[in-house]
């Protein structure tokens, strides 16, 4: 039609309407909002909307999924970070916030549910300090952001973050140039001790094979180490803890009193050991159902058969189960969250096969 532009006679997306069970979460926080300001209420918004989402009906899983690969990643850590006195505040006092958090809610570091309660608290923490502790972070933030942080504030974020920003760079400088890394890392731990490091994420871009699994990258390793020694002045007779690349795929788990095993926290796993939880676990698994300890899960027939084989409450909604050895890190790690959460919230069942395949 002449004089028609097809930008702009496209309607916007409607947002569906809300059903009777988030509006009844809504009206039940109406009165909490109306009777605070500021952070407070910002608060009440950030605990209202979380309850609401739960009500929410589910989003279509192939339109979520198509979500996942368009939507652009964003850095595990902001670069050029200005430091606050909260945020100095945050990062000095994190184990005693967390404490606080775990006895008052039950809730530990690293559960899905300590998102739920870390910002209330951490506001209540910020908002208690007296003049003169907000003087003391005002002037420590500025010297952060002059002279860097402290070692133990960098050893604490080399643990919690490194693994996650190493991969964001390779997937990163990958997509944008083509280029593949291998890195070795060196750092000091809270106790001073050096800290050795591969990290290898090719097998999960662009469909390469790891690097650290196909060569003897080892070879390299005393150059390295004796230069870490030298830049971080460690005594020579304190052998550095080195976190060398998994060449196989194995992995013990432990055995709870129960009988079943006890899947670790994996949140400083890297994601070949990942992988290797995730196979020792299924295969354990199988072999119980099956009644044979020493056959491992016969992927080719089960991968099709999932349906048939695996309970659709023992795996993530939507998530079709892969070989271990060809899961990526975040396949691999949601499976984990998953039966990790399934596991410290005292499921009598983490985990089980249907039946198993007979020739």
């Amino acid at each position: 039609m002449a004089g028609s532009n097809s930008d702009t006679d496209k309607e916007p997306p409607k947002q569906p309407p809300l059903n009777k069970e988030e509006v009844v979460v809504l009206e039940a926080y109406l009165e909490q909002w109306n009777s605070t300001s500021g952070k407070e209420r910002n608060v009440v918004w950030g605990d209202v909307t979380k309850e609401a989402r739960l009500k929410a009906p589910p989003m279509d899983a192939p339109l979520l999924k198509a979500r996942k690969k368009t939507k652009n990643s964003k850095p595990p850590i902001t670069i050029g970070r200005r430091w606050t006195f909260q945020s100095v505040v945050e990062s000095l006092r994190k184990k005693e916030l967390l404490k606080k958090i775990e006895d008052e809610t039950g809730v530990k570091a690293g559960e899905h549910g300590m998102m739920n309660h870390y910002s209330k608290y951490l506001t209540e923490m910020v908002e208690s300090l007296t003049e003169k502790e907000i003087e003391e972070a005002t002037e420590m933030a500025v010297q952060w952001n002059k002279q860097g942080v402290p070692p133990e504030v960098q050893a604490d974020i080399a643990r919690r973050k490194s693994d996650d920003i190493l991969l964001y760079v390779a997937k990163e400088i990958f997509k944008r140039a083509g280029m593949r890394l291998f890195m070795l890392s060196a750092w000091k731990n809270e106790k001073g001790k050096l800290m050795v490091s591969s990290h290898d994420y090719n097998d999960e871009i662009g469909k390469g094979e790891s690097f650290s699994q196909t060569s003897d990258w080892q070879t390299m390793l005393p150059e390295w180490e004796a230069y870490a020694r030298r830049q971080f002045d460690a005594d020579d007779a304190d052998d550095p803890v080195v976190k060398r690349g998994r060449k196989d795929n194995t992995y013990t788990l432990d055995m709870g009193d129960n009988g079943f095993p006890i899947l670790p926290d994996h949140a400083e796993m890297d994601s070949d050991t990942r992988k290797a939880v995730v196979r020792a676990f299924l295969n354990w698994h199988y072999q119980d159902c099956s009644g044979k300890p020493k056959d491992p899960v016969p992927w080719k027939e089960v991968i099709p058969r999932q349906d048939e084989l695996i309970p659709p409450p023992y795996l993530p909604h939507g998530l079709k189960i892969r070989e271990p050895s060809r899961m990526n890190r975040h396949e691999a790690t949601e499976l984990l969250d998953f039966w990790y959460d399934r596991q410290q919230t005292g499921r009598d069942v983490v985990f089980e096969f249907y039946g198993w395949w007979s020739k």
